[in-house]
C-alpha cells in the first residue's frame, strides 16, 4: 500500500522554485537531497530503485554527465570539471526525494497554478526593484551609469531567463483560470523578461509562447482559440512594453556601464568565435565541462575586458560542443530528443512540462550557462517535475477533457 505524502505535492514544487531567489538555497536543498538519498540508498537500497521515475531520471541526467565524464580526461580546467561533472550526477540521486512524492489527483493544476502565481510574484519583485532600488528580497538594482539600469529582481543573474524558461507554466495557469481578463497578468511577467537585459531570453520567451500556443489550441473546448488568442496578443504586447521601458531607462545606450559580471553577454561574437576554435581544437571530448572560460584566457584574453574563467559561450550548442565536444553533442541531442517526446504527449500537463524542461537546455539559450549552478538548478528542478507528471498523470481517453 502506497505511503501518505509528508508533503502536499503542489507546496512542496512551488517552494522548491521559489528557492531559486536564494540560488545557493537551491543548491543546499539539492545537496541535502543528495545525502537523505545516500543514507537511504546504505539502509534500503530497494527503496530508491524501485521508484518509479528514478530509471528515467538516470538516463536523463546520464546524457549530460557521462560526457561530462568523458570530458575530463582533456580538460583545461580540472577542477571546475569534476566539481560539474559530479553535480549532475548527484542530482540523478537527489531526484529521489521530490520522486517519492505522488503527484495527487487535480495537483498537477495546482502547482500550475502556484507555478503561475511565483512568476507574477517575480515579476513585481522587479519592478519595486526598478522603482526602489532594492528587491523584495534586498537585492540592489544593477544601474549603469547615470541614468540606465538592469532588472534582476531577487534572480540576480538568472532573472530574465528563468522568467522565459517557466513562462509555459505561467501561460498554462492562466488558461486553466479561464476567462479573458486574467490575460493581463503577462504584461509585467514579459515586460519584466525583456527589462532583464538579455535579448536572448524575450527569444527564449517567445518560442515558449509559440510551444504554448500549439498545445493550447489542441484544446477543442469552446472559446479556447479565442482565449488562447487573447494571452498571446497580451505577451506581445508585454514584451513591447519592456523594449519601451528599456530605452526609457536607459538601457539600450548604457549597456557597457553595466558590472563585469554583467557584461560578458556584450561580447557574444567574440565568444562565439572562441567557442568554435575550441572545439576545433578538441573536437572530441572539447575542453571539459565548465572550462571554456579558462580556455578563453588562454587563448585570447586581451580583446575582451573582464573576462574570467567563471564565462561561458553564451550559446548552449556551442557550450556543449566547446566543453564536451563530438562525445556531448551525442548526449545532447538524444536528450532533446527525449524531451521532444514529452512535447508531443497528450496529456497537456505533461506537454507543458516538456516544453519548459526543453526551454531549459535549448539550443539558442545564451542567459545562462546549462552547466552552470544557475542553468543545472534549473535543469534538475523542470527535468524531474517533467518525470513525475508523467508518472502520475492519467492517460487522456477519448471522453476526458485535456
Amino acid at each position: 500500500m502506497p505511503q501518505p505524502n509528508l508533503i502536499p505535492a503542489p507546496l512542496m514544487w512551488v517552494f522548491l522554485f521559489f528557492s531559486l531567489a536564494v540560488s545557493v538555497a537551491t543548491r543546499q536543498l539539492i545537496w541535502l537531497m543528495v545525502v537523505v538519498s545516500l543514507l537511504t540508498l546504505i539502509t534500503n537500497r530497494e527503496a530508491i530503485l524501485s521508484t518509479p521515475g528514478m530509471k528515467k531520471a538516470a538516463i536523463l541526467f546520464a546524457c549530460i554527465a557521462l560526457p561530462g565524464l568523458i570530458s575530463l580526461l582533456f580538460s583545461v580546467n580540472l577542477d571546475r570539471g569534476i566539481s560539474a561533472v559530479f553535480r549532475f550526477a548527484a542530482y540523478a540521486l537527489a531526484a529521489w526525494v521530490v520522486l517519492s512524492v505522488k503527484i495527487e489527483e487535480g495537483d498537477a493544476k495546482r502547482i500550475m497554478s502556484f507555478l503561475g502565481i511565483l512568476l507574477v510574484a517575480w515579476a513585481i519583485d522587479g519592478f519595486v526593484q526598478l522603482l526602489t532600488g532594492v528587491s523584495l528580497l534586498g537585492d540592489p538594482l544593477v544601474e549603469l551609469g547615470e541614468e540606465g539600469a538592469i532588472v534582476t529582481g531577487s534572480l540576480q543573474l538568472g532573472y530574465g531567463a528563468t522568467l522565459a524558461i517557466l513562462s509555459p507554466f505561467f501561460l498554462e495557469a492562466l488558461r486553466r483560470a479561464g476567462g479573458m481578463g486574467v490575460g493581463i497578468l503577462s504584461l509585467p511577467v514579459y515586460a519584466a523578461i525583456v527589462m532583464s537585459g538579455h535579448q536572448s531570453s524575450a527569444v527564449l520567451a517567445l518560442i515558449g509562447l509559440a510551444g504554448w500556443t500549439m498545445l493550447a489550441l489542441r484544446n477543442k473546448e469552446v472559446g479556447a482559440k479565442r482565449q488562447v488568442t487573447g494571452f498571446v496578443i497580451s505577451a506581445i504586447i508585454g514584451l513591447l512594453l519592456g523594449v519601451y521601458l528599456s530605452v526609457v531607462t536607459g538601457q539600450v545606450s548604457t549597456l557597457a556601464e553595466a558590472p563585469v559580471r554583467y557584461q560578458s553577454f556584450l561580447y557574444q561574437s567574440q565568444l562565439w568565435e572562441l567557442s568554435w576554435q575550441a572545439f576545433k581544437d578538441h573536437w572530441l571530448t572539447g575542453v571539459g565541462m565548465r572550462g571554456f572560460g579558462t580556455y578563453a584566457l588562454a587563448t585570447d584574453a586581451s580583446t575582451i575586458p573582464g573576462l574570467a574563467e567563471t564565462w561561458h559561450s553564451h550559446l548552449t550548442i556551442l557550450e556543449v560542443i566547446s566543453e564536451t565536444g563530438l562525445v556531448g553533442l551525442i548526449g545532447y541531442g538524444l536528450l532533446l530528443r527525449w524531451l521532444w517526446g514529452y512535447v508531443q504527449d497528450e496529456r497537456i500537463h505533461v506537454a507543458v512540462a516538456g516544453l519548459t524542461a526543453l526551454l531549459a537546455v535549448f539550443p539558442l539559450g545564451t542567459a545562462v550557462g546549462m552547466y552552470s549552478y544557475i542553468g543545472g538548478n534549473l535543469i534538475f528542478l523542470t527535468f524531474t517535475l517533467l518525470i513525475a507528471l508523467d508518472r502520475d498523470c492519467p492517460q487522456v481517453t477519448e471522453t476526458s477533457a485535456p
